[in-house]
């Protein structure tokens, strides 16, 4: 299965890696970019490349931060809690 997963993953890789080099050498007119503080001047292939990895990671920070730091919390909360269970059960045992 670990194999597979691999075999997979390594596909949709080579794909990205081919869609991105054609991107690049179909678009090769040059546009300016204007960040306000700054300005460059860059192939549309690389930004439209760009501007999709920037994309990517934003939504994965926002899964990050969505999903996953809400289940630390409740995982903090629920060993707390599994201390506190415990501990009663030890005094309830030494109490008899």
């Amino acid at each position: 299965m670990l194999l597979f997963k691999r075999f997979i993953l390594s596909i949709i890789a080579l794909g990205i890696i081919i869609s991105s080099i054609t991107i690049s050498g179909l678009n090769t007119e040059k546009v300016l970019l204007d960040l306000y503080f700054f300005q460059t001047e860059l192939s549309i292939g690389f930004l439209i490349i760009l501007t999709l990895f920037m994309g990517l990671l934003i939504g994965l920070l926002m899964a990050l931060f969505s999903f996953n730091m809400p289940l630390k919390s409740q995982i903090r909360k629920l060993s707390r809690k599994n201390k506190e269970l415990l501990a009663q059960k030890r005094i309830e045992i030494t109490h008899d």
